[in-house]
């Protein structure tokens, strides 16, 4: 069994506000198509396997993918909009996402999208969206309005995915915490920035608390946790040895930071080796980043880790089991 776990799909409402709109995210017909532009210098093409349900689910029959986790975008998604508009376009995209996944029953599995702008109504929308349409999990991003999720403002949300039973996928967005140092280089904002705004997050959140407050509630970080991973021995070195006030984390940064599954998008294969070798293949998901991300390359870098084949497997597939809600007579993954 393979599971992807970082995939994103354009609904028709959602487009359909793109189109619509003039400011940052607008959508630009070109000669080669449509692109979304979610600030300067950021822009990204509209792939058809993007809007097309059918074509994505054939090529996951191809790449040997048996299930996908299904959201809409984060990056100049719902975010990006007024708390108002936002809870529609999350309704309506919602209401999409679930529809699709019963069209191909354990092919794809719905996580909620939820306007972050108005942390009542995004309570109100993971419970409807879990308890009435089915949706398995939520897509939140790193942060909004200059507010990371660590912000007590959004501990309700937290709580409500606890008390629910469904997994939390931490995704990045734009603007990252370092766009005003990478002003003249737009494109570092999702190469690069977004790395520093999972780690920064992962961080915070494990550093406040937050998380010890509800301990059964599945976490799963974006792109291998950023950096986080590459700086585990600073990380302890400074905990265990330079810090000289109160140690920040009741525990070592590497117990703590297992708090986390962290999913494999874009990772290099050496990196997916080297964050098993560090964290433990057991906190590792495959993830694509798919369709920006070719999902085909993604699989081969996790199969070409040089990992042994028994955690190979628990990559792809084995330790999904952990993460994935199957109720009684529901379609398990294919």
């Amino acid at each position: 069994m393979v599971v992807d776990f970082h995939a994103y799909f354009q609904t028709r409402s959602f487009l359909d506000r793109l189109r619509q709109r003039s400011a940052y995210p607008y959508i630009e017909k070109t000669a080669r198509g449509e692109v979304i532009w979610s600030g300067p210098g950021a822009a990204r093409r509209i792939r058809p396997e993007q809007t097309d349900i059918a074509l994505r689910a054939e090529q996951l029959e191809q790449a040997g993918i048996d299930t996908q986790i299904l959201r809409l975008q984060n990056v100049s998604g719902i975010d990006a909009f007024e708390a108002a508009e936002g809870y529609d376009i999350a309704q309506a995209a919602n209401d999409e996402m679930a529809q699709l996944a019963r069209r191909y029953p354990g092919r794809f599995v719905p996580y909620a999208a939820v306007p972050m702008r108005d942390v009542k109504a995004a309570v109100a929308e993971l419970e409807r969206a879990v308890t009435r349409l089915g949706h398995q999990g939520l897509g939140i991003s790193t942060g909004v309005d200059g507010k990371s999720l660590d912000h007590p403002e959004f501990e309700p949300l937290f709580a409500c995915a606890a008390r629910l039973g469904v997994p939390m996928l931490i995704l990045p967005n734009h603007p990252s915490l370092i766009d005003q140092a990478i002003a003249e280089h737009g494109w570092l904002t999702g190469a690069f920035g977004f790395q520093v705004d999972l780690s920064l997050v992962a961080l915070k959140l494990l550093g406040s608390g937050r998380l010890e407050r509800y301990p059964g509630l599945p976490v799963i970080l974006a792109n291998l946790g950023g950096v986080f991973p590459f700086i585990l021995e600073r990380l302890e070195g400074y905990w265990s040895r330079v810090h000289a006030g109160e140690r920040p984390l009741p525990v070592r940064p590497l117990e703590a930071l297992r708090r986390y599954y962290l999913e494999t998008a874009s990772g290099h294969p050496a990196a997916i080796r080297m964050t098993a070798d560090v964290m433990g293949a057991d906190r590792l998901v495959f993830g694509s980043d798919y369709p920006s991300f070719d999902f085909v390359r993604a699989l081969q870098s996790v199969k070409q880790s040089g990992l042994p084949p028994d955690q190979i497997e628990a990559i792809l597939g084995g330790n999904a089991i952990q993460l994935l809600r199957f109720d009684e007579g529901q379609p398990r993954p294919r």
